[in-house]
């Protein structure tokens, strides 16, 4: 391992990171204009208003160049993020996968930055769904690369180059969609729904569709599958993006199950698994939901951690199965499934529950955990309502 001066030296060796095999200088070049551009923010609202009904070839054209123009300057700030990184990190295979797929994301994109006609909005969105196909994800495989990585980088400098990449992911990602939707919807009459937007969402519904999910996972791989009681206002509706909160409660459920499930069998417990109580609140400015399991909770020791990347509670299978037993690779299957959401598998990364936090605040909510040691965790999460007055003041 290197260590002192001669890590310092790594780190210094050059001013780009990753050296890209082959890349042409026109696109570096273009890369640093690119990047040299400033961001233009676009508010929650004016992502509604693009789709608006009824949806206008106009306001639909509107909500392409911005995308056009937009996408490659954040993409371009990405490349030159992973090129700013330390040498010896840059090299990291899992990093350096990413980092080609920016590269080759902008240069995907970039000629389309120049507004054209109805026809090249069309191309633009096909080309749209393959980026957002090809980053679905790449968060798992930067994970794997920053734990390799995280002796030659300190916890604050990689703490805050992830932030800043997943936080201007979704970013990115809300203004693809946005607009792949939009043109999805254009000859299609929808009732509250605009673009990936929902006027008229109920959390109830999906609470329990999420709950659904984890819990046939949970039954495969354990056997066994607490139940889940939902109460509260059941029937409440406010204005979200159904996609973040599905990946948020994804997380959250699958912590809950598995906790509750394997203290449950560590105890020898011949009874009933104990249920997972989920309440909704409706407030005048946010909806809350509060996720309790009787999982035996956090200790003290490791409750300050839970938040961090990298940090897992989650044994790897090689090292909890027999690899003589025919089952396991069944077990290793439902198991990464057990820590997989939005954005691929996540499974002992330790990235569930930053990655969560940090979609419940994108949209000025939160996230937070109270453990009772020796008995289990109530998670609180608070969603603003995306009102006009919210939806306005939030840039994307």
């Amino acid at each position: 391992m290197f260590r002192g001066p001669l890590l310092r030296q790594f780190r210094s060796i050059a001013t780009r990171a990753i050296e890209r095999p082959n890349a042409q200088a026109f696109y570096d070049d273009q890369i640093t204009t690119f990047a040299n551009k400033a961001v233009e923010p676009v508010t929650l609202r004016q992502l509604v208003k693009f789709g608006q009904p009824p949806l206008s070839d106009d306001s639909l054209q509107a909500c392409t160049r911005y995308a056009r123009r937009e996408l490659p300057v954040r993409l371009a700030r990405r490349v030159r993020a992973f090129q700013s990184l330390p040498f010896i990190v840059g090299t990291n295979p899992y990093i350096k996968e990413i980092y080609s797929l920016y590269y080759d994301s902008f240069e995907s994109l970039v000629g389309y930055a120049t507004p054209g006609d109805i026809n090249d909005d069309i191309d633009f969105v096909e080309r749209l769904k393959d980026f957002v196909e090809r980053h679905s994800d790449n968060i798992p495989t930067l994970a794997k690369g920053f734990i390799e990585c995280k002796q030659y980088m300190n916890t604050q400098d990689m703490a805050r180059f992830l932030d800043d990449m997943i936080h201007a992911r979704i970013g990115i990602r809300l203004i693809a969609e946005q607009t792949i939707a939009l043109m999805q919807q254009k000859d299609i009459k929808t009732e509250s729904v605009i673009g990936i937007i929902d006027t008229q969402f109920k959390p109830g519904q999906l609470i329990k569709t999420c709950a659904e999910f984890v819990s046939e996972l949970c039954e495969f791989n354990y056997g066994q599958s607490p139940e889940v009681i939902i109460d509260g206002h059941v029937d409440t509706k406010f204005k979200y993006v159904p996609v973040h909160l599905e990946y948020i409660l994804t997380e959250l459920l699958k912590n809950a199950y598995r906790a509750t499930v394997e203290h449950h069998l560590k105890m020898s417990r011949t009874t009933s698994l104990p249920p997972i109580e989920i309440t909704i609140s409706e407030g005048a400015e946010d909806i809350s939901i509060r996720i309790r399991d009787q999982g035996n909770g956090i200790g003290d020791e490791d409750l300050n951690k839970v938040f961090d990347y990298s940090y897992t509670t989650v044994a790897r299978a090689s090292e909890a199965h027999d690899d003589n037993d025919p089952t396991s690779i069944f077990r290793d299957i439902t198991e990464i499934a057990m820590q997989s959401g939005v954005g691929g598998p996540l499974a002992g990364l330790g990235f569930g529950l930053p990655l969560a936090r940090m979609y419940a605040r994108y949209f000025g909510g939160s996230l937070t955990l109270v453990s009772m040691s020796g008995f289990g965790c109530d998670v609180f999460l608070k969603l603003k309502h995306i009102d006009d007055f919210m939806a306005e003041g939030l840039e994307i």
